[in-house]
């Protein structure tokens, strides 16, 4: 006699199948969805994170009272900035954190920062210890960095008094006048030596110390393709804007929806928000997104 399955233990068998290819099917669907989740937001995490960063790296060097808040309509101080304004980008003067540092031919700093109060005049100042000469060691730098040089610097008095609508040129307006926060410069005939560049230091409150800066920086999203971009290599003493054709620019992070800047004293705290669809992720019908904030010092 042989043996076999009834037709009820066969739909008995059947039944319990269905019921744990069911069940195995809801669990394997829920776990390709929480490492989805789980890869998009590490992505994102990672990346923010990196932009932030290199955010940061630039604006912790920067001249304090100069940092705005703009869009194409114009301007305010960071400090001042409307809550019913809707700002586009950040802008900031930089100073020369690089050449301060020194480089691999000499530890010192290739601009000092202390001024010689007592050897100064209206044609020039005394900066000892630093590097002002044309090709010299802040020059050579400057070249490094950018497609500018020497000429294109400004130096600011630490302790003066500053208007951000007039002194730091964000109005559009180039300088060569001795009554703005921003001094610029020209190459010295010795090396440290600060040359006026087209006016005189009479008239000027000369403090003990000062920052170099050759260039402003911006953080700004692009709105046809939503990109946050890092803009540079442009002096708004000089009447340059961040948008300029020589103005160099660098992809900070795609598909960014929302940068925001908060001035406290003088802290800043800066947020980002970003969605998912970033190149190279895993996609999904669901939409992914994070903030992250950052306080910059």
């Amino acid at each position: 006699m042989k043996k076999a399955f009834t037709m009820l233990e066969l739909i008995f068998v059947i039944t319990i199948m269905g019921i744990i290819g069911t069940v195995g099917a809801n669990v394997l669907s829920i776990m390709y969805e929480n490492y989805i989740s789980s890869a998009v937001n590490n992505q994102m995490q990672s990346q923010t994170e990196l932009a932030m960063q290199q955010i940061s790296n630039r604006m912790s060097s920067r001249i304090k009272d100069s940092v705005i808040a703009a869009n194409d309509l114009g301007f305010n101080g960071l400090s001042d900035a409307r809550d019913d304004v809707n700002y586009t980008r950040v802008e900031w003067i930089g100073y020369d954190n690089d050449s301060w540092l020194g480089d691999a031919a000499s530890t010192a700093p290739a601009w000092s920062g202390f001024i010689d109060v007592d050897a100064h005049n209206v044609a020039r100042l005394s900066s000892p210890g630093s590097d002002f000469t044309a090709n010299g060691r802040i020059d050579t730098n400057i070249q490094a960095l950018s497609d500018s040089d020497i000429t294109d610097a400004a130096i600011f008095f630490i302790g003066t008094n500053t208007d951000v609508q007039n002194d730091y040129g964000w109005n559009g307006s180039a300088y060569n006048i001795n009554d703005t926060a921003m001094h610029p410069v020209a190459a010295a005939p010795n090396t440290d030596e600060i040359i006026p560049a087209g006016y005189t230091f009479f008239g000027v409150d000369v403090y003990e110390q000062y920052k170099l800066a050759w260039t402003a920086y911006a953080i700004g999203i692009d709105p046809n393709n939503d990109n946050l971009y890092l803009y540079y290599d442009y002096q708004p003493w000089q009447g340059d804007s961040y948008n300029d054709n020589n103005t160099k620019q660098v992809l900070l992070m795609e598909h960014v929806s929302t940068i925001k800047a908060q001035a406290i004293g003088d802290v800043i705290k800066l947020q980002i928000c970003v969605d998912n669809n970033i190149s190279g992720t895993i996609t999904s019908d669901e939409l992914y997104s994070i903030c992250k904030e950052k306080v910059i010092f």
